[in-house]
């Protein structure tokens, strides 16, 4: 298996419509990625010669809230630790940057849940916390 390299850039909006496509998530208006891949206050990408083979990015208010978005590994490639080499970035951003009791964020798609428990998120809802609330914006 030829090696994974980390690299902290955006990956290009056909880069990010082609991972997505590879794990089944629905496409964005393309003409909102690339201004929110833009907007990003950190993005990863993983690549094996060359190509990208997965990412996550980090968007928020860059104080109080980091929300942790598009963790996408190409299924192929899943079960290589890549993913968790991604978040492991990823939670070193928020280290060096949050404040005492920001929020971190994130959706976890279904079956991935116990990945990011292990990284210390806790799963809603629970005794403490409702239910993570979402909305897929339709204006028809």
């Amino acid at each position: 298996m030829e090696e994974v390299i980390l690299t902290e850039e955006c990956p290009t909006p056909e880069e990010y419509i082609a991972l997505r496509k590879l794990v089944g998530w629905s496409i964005p208006d393309p003409s909102a990625i690339a201004p929110s891949l833009r907007n990003s206050h950190y993005c990863i990408c993983a690549r094996a010669r060359g190509e990208i083979v997965g990412m996550a990015r980090i968007i928020g208010d860059g104080g109080m809230v980091y929300y942790i978005q598009d963790v996408i590994v190409e299924p192929s490639r899943q079960g290589e630790g890549i993913g968790r080499r991604l978040m492991d970035r990823v939670m070193e951003y928020i280290r060096r940057h949050a404040v005492e009791h920001t929020i971190v964020g994130l959706m976890a798609a279904k079956g991935k849940e116990e990945f990011y428990e292990r990284l210390g998120f806790t799963r809603r809802p629970n005794e403490k916390l409702g239910a993570g609330m979402t909305i897929f914006w339709d204006p028809s």
